[in-house]
C-alpha cells in the first residue's frame, strides 16, 4: 500500500492528487493508495481517499506502506524516516497557487542531498520516481527533532539574508 499526503494545511494539491490518481488509473501504481487529500478541489476516482488522517492513523497507515507520495511537510518526511520508509516529497509551487511561497523546494533540495527522500519537481517525474522508492533506503542519522532545527537554521538564514539586502 502507497500513503499519499498532501498534510493538513488548508489548500488541497490538487496537482499531485491528480497525478497519482492518473498514475493509478493508468496501472503504473499497481498498489493500492490510501490518500489524505485535505480541502483540494480534486476529488481522485482511483485511490481510497479522505480529507483528513488523525496522527494515530497516519501513524499507523505510515508503518504499513511500502511508501509515501507527499508534499514537502517536515511532519510526513520526519514521520516516514521514523519509520524508514521510502517518501517521494513533491514541492508546492507558489507561481502555481499552491503555497505562500517556494520556501518547500529548499527544504527537498536539503534533504535530498542527505539521501533522505526522492524529490520530484514536477508530475512527469512521477513513473520513474516511483520505480526508484522500490528500492530506496532513506539514510540514516538526523533524527526528525535534528531535521527540523536543521531546516529552521536555514529559514533563519534565509530571512536574515533578505533583510540585510534591504
Amino acid at each position: 500500500m502507497i500513503l499519499l499526503t498532501v498534510g493538513s494545511w488548508h489548500r488541497g494539491f490538487d496537482r499531485l492528487v491528480g497525478a497519482v490518481d492518473e498514475l493509478k488509473q493508468q496501472g503504473i501504481i499497481d498498489q493500492e493508495v490510501h490518500a489524505q487529500i485535505g480541502d483540494g478541489k480534486y476529488k481522485p476516482e482511483h485511490l481510497k481517499w479522505v480529507d483528513y488522517i488523525e496522527p494515530a492513523e497516519f501513524d499507523a497507515l505510515t508503518e504499513k506502506s511500502s511508501m509515501l507520495i507527499a508534499h514537502a511537510g517536515m511532519g510526513t518526511i520526519a514521520t516516514a524516516l521514523k519509520y524508514s520508509k521510502p517518501i517521494i516529497v513533491m514541492p508546492r509551487k507558489h507561481e502555481l497557487g499552491e503555497h505562500i511561497d517556494n520556501h518547500q523546494f529548499a527544504t527537498v533540495e536539503a534533504l535530498e542531498k542527505e539521501n533522505k527522500i526522492i524529490a520530484a519537481y514536477e508530475v512527469e517525474q512521477l513513473p520513474e520516481k516511483l520505480e526508484l522508492a522500490k528500492s530506496f533506503v532513506p539514510a540514516k542519522g538526523n533524527d526528525a527533532e535534528g531535521i527540523l532545527t536543521a531546516v529552521q537554521e536555514f529559514i533563519n538564514q534565509v530571512i536574515t539574508e533578505k533583510k540585510q539586502k534591504r
